[in-house]
């Protein structure tokens, strides 16, 4: 039996994989917000927390470690992973491969990586000339930016953050599920648009905002054609490793010169 559900056409040949998707858009927009109203409480929670102990001379806050970062982010992660088997796998019955975890080719998965990455980094160098030269507005630091430059989190969290965990967990919610979930109620344009549109939104980068979305589209693009996120997690993670390899090279040159 194979990974994915495959059916014969008219032909004899078979079709494009098949994943039977269970869950449907409403469960999309109530696991955003069940997200949302989590994360909020936990940041302002957690900030208040932090505050309370500080004034008690419990703990000194001089800025955000490795420990601080890896709890805060882990958090993140499990609750997107857990509204995902709450939601698909529990709720609704699915099943891992439902969600596109299997197998798929790894000549294809270069391939599609090339192509794509030629085509999002020349549409972010589009994007940061036009802003420049149009309306005279230079890129702003990332929250990526700000954690190399102040040095307080390490180079080796970083990396396996941004590309391991992150593309694996913002994967499986973006286009396991929730692009899944989009494309089931409303078809693949809707999906394409609405699931993009909640992963740039996410990001939380007003600046950047247009050029995640096109990242999110591309990679549900490729989702939809090959229905493996095996495609777009390696897509994502080889991505983020460029930027964070860039961005410590800067540094670096920085230091040196």
């Amino acid at each position: 039996m194979g990974i994915f559900r495959r059916k014969k056409s008219g032909t004899g040949k078979e079709d494009e994989p098949k994943l039977n998707i269970k869950w449907n858009a409403i469960d999309g927009l109530i696991s955003i917000g069940v997200l949302i109203v989590l994360l909020v409480g936990i940041y302002f929670g957690t900030l208040k927390l932090l505050d309370v102990l500080n004034k008690e001379q419990l703990i000194n806050i001089s800025g955000i470690d490795n420990l601080t970062f890896s709890i805060l982010y882990g958090v993140q992660v499990l609750l997107m992973l857990g509204v995902v088997w709450f939601f698909a796998i529990y709720w609704r019955g699915a099943s891992l491969r439902d969600l596109g975890l299997g197998y798929y080719s790894i000549i294809k998965t270069i391939w599609y990586t090339f192509i794509s990455l030629v085509f999002v980094f020349f549409v972010s160098f589009l994007y940061a000339y036009l802003m420049n030269s149009i309306f005279g507005i230079e890129a702003p630091a990332s929250k990526i930016d700000e954690l190399i430059s102040s040095r307080n989190v390490s180079s080796n969290v970083l990396l396996v953050v941004t590309a391991v965990v992150a593309p694996f967990c913002e994967e499986v919610y973006f286009r396991g599920f929730l692009y899944s979930a989009f494309r089931k109620s409303m078809g693949v344009g809707a999906a394409l648009f609405l699931s993009s549109l909640m992963f740039a939104l996410a990001h939380l980068e007003i600046y950047s905002f247009i050029p995640i979305m096109v990242i999110g589209w591309v990679m549900a693009y490729i989702f939809e054609k090959t229905k493996s996120l095996f495609t777009v997690i390696f897509l994502h993670a080889v991505y983020n490793l460029i930027l964070i390899l860039i961005l410590l090279g800067q540094i670096e040159m920085i230091k040196m010169y």
